[in-house]
Formats: C-alpha cells, structure tokens, sequence
C-alpha cells in the first residue's frame, strides 16, 4: 500500500528467532545490510520480536541511530506548543530537534509504560504530544495510537525520504557520540552502595542533576546517567558528548565512582 518494492531477510515468525537475535541493534543487522547494498534498497527496516520498535538502516548499509531517527521524526511532527515525551536518557539529538520546533519535552523514568504514562496525562491536560518515544525505536504518534507501533513507524520514516535519501536526513541529527558501560553489583547492600556513590560524585559535579530515574549529569555540551537496571543486578552508565574523548570521559568518571561505592578500590 506504500507503494515501495519489499525484500525480506529474517522475516518468517519463529519464536525461536533462527535467523538472528531478536533485539534489532547495530551488531545483529550484518544481514539486512548486506541485502540493502545487494538490492540498492531505499532504506532497511528491522523489528524486535514482537515488531514494536523499528530500526533502521540507510541507502548505503549502513546503521542509523535509534537516537537520529527519533530525532528526524520529531523534527517532522513537532509545532511550536506542542510536547514530546521521552525517557530520561534522552539524547541531545532530540532535545535539539524540541527546541528548534519550538515545542516542551517532558521526561520520564525509562521504559515504554513510563512514557505512555505520561502522554496520557498530557493529553488529559489538553496537551497536544504528536509525538514520544526512546532511542530504542520505540515510537508513539498518540494522534494514530497511544502504543508502539513498529510498522507504522517505518511508514513515517519513508515519509522523510521523499526528498532525500535515508542518510541525508540521519546527518542532520547527527554530532553526537554515546557510549554505555554495565557494572554488576551483588546484592542490595553493593547495589545501593553505588548509587550513594553515584549520588555523592552528582553532587559535587558542575552539572544540572536530574533524579528522575538514576542519577544524570548535564553539563551543558554532554551528559552522563548511572541508573539501577530494572530486570538485572546492573547498573548502567549511559554517556552523550560531542566528541569520543568527551563521551568517555564521562562514562569513565561516573563508573569509576560506582566502583568505589562498591568497593574496588
């Protein structure tokens, strides 16, 4: 009904997902990016397993960033007034696309329920949210449906493709780096342990500090957030900067003051 030519790798529903880990990141797509390349595809589209989150992959085979297509489809739906809602591990590359629409972002614990959540109380509240999700590709548009849709959220994406090409418009959400670390803890006395040390290092940074869900530092051009994972004795560090030396240089003072809290050293 798109109009577009469909090739397909990996596509027959088998719980036991024979063709490749469910969870569509960068390390599991070397097949639907050498079948983009082989077919001169327009773009490559891959779902989780149960097909609510959308990821993509660009004329050329190579990866875009859950963040940048986030970013690129905000940037189309957003309008001065209206609110996204995102997680707090937010990327800039949304946080630019918000403020250049002239548009709110409100943030939430991470997590679809969390967002969802929120949405519905925005709107409650007479809020107009055209648009919310993670970098995860999980993407709501609440006009069309308050849920993860991942189909649809391709359909939006090649909607952006009418005029250029997919890595034209992943390049003009670009400038970002982001790196992620996961330290383990054992047991509940290690595990809040760390966040107290993580709560001290926040507190004597030079950062605007958000306690939403975990511990996030922003310092203006780059961030950092260390937060308890919610299903695993973890907890993860997620960094942003403009530059690799900058990102790491984030992710390297925040786990190294974890580390201390539990006691390495």
């Amino acid at each position: 009904e798109l109009g577009c030519r469909v090739h397909t790798v990996n596509a027959t529903p088998d719980g036991r997902f024979p063709g490749r880990d469910p969870e569509p990141v960068a390390a599991n797509l070397a097949d639907l990016r050498r079948l983009v390349r082989s077919t001169d595809a327009d773009l490559g589209v891959a779902h989780d397993g149960d097909a609510d989150r959308a990821i993509f992959v660009d004329e050329t085979g190579t990866h875009v960033e859950g963040d940048a297509a986030l970013a690129a489809l905000a940037a189309d739906e957003l309008e001065a007034g209206a609110v996204a809602v995102s997680a707090v591990n937010v990327s800039q590359r949304l946080v630019d696309a918000v403020e250049a629409a002239g548009a709110d972002l409100e943030l939430t614990p991470i997590g679809s329920t969390y967002i969802i959540s929120r949405i519905q109380e925005l709107r409650a509240e007479g809020e107009h949210v055209p648009v919310a999700g993670e970098g995860n590709g999980g993407i709501l548009f609440p006009d069309y449906r308050v849920a993860r849709d991942g189909a649809y959220t391709a359909a939006r994406f090649l909607a952006l493709l009418v005029d250029r090409p997919a890595s034209e418009v992943a390049a003009a959400h670009g400038g970002y780096v982001n790196a992620r670390a996961n330290l383990e803890y054992d047991g509940a006395d290690e595990r809040e342990a760390m966040l107290e040390a993580a709560g001290a290092y926040a507190r004597e940074a030079d950062a605007e500090v958000t306690t939403l869900d975990g511990y996030r530092l922003h310092y203006g051009d780059a961030w950092v957030l260390a937060r308890p994972s919610g299903t695993e004795p973890l907890v993860r560090v997620y960094a942003e900067g403009p530059t690799p030396e900058r990102t790491e240089s984030l992710l390297d003072g925040m786990c190294e003051a974890l580390e201390r809290g539990r006691g390495d050293g």
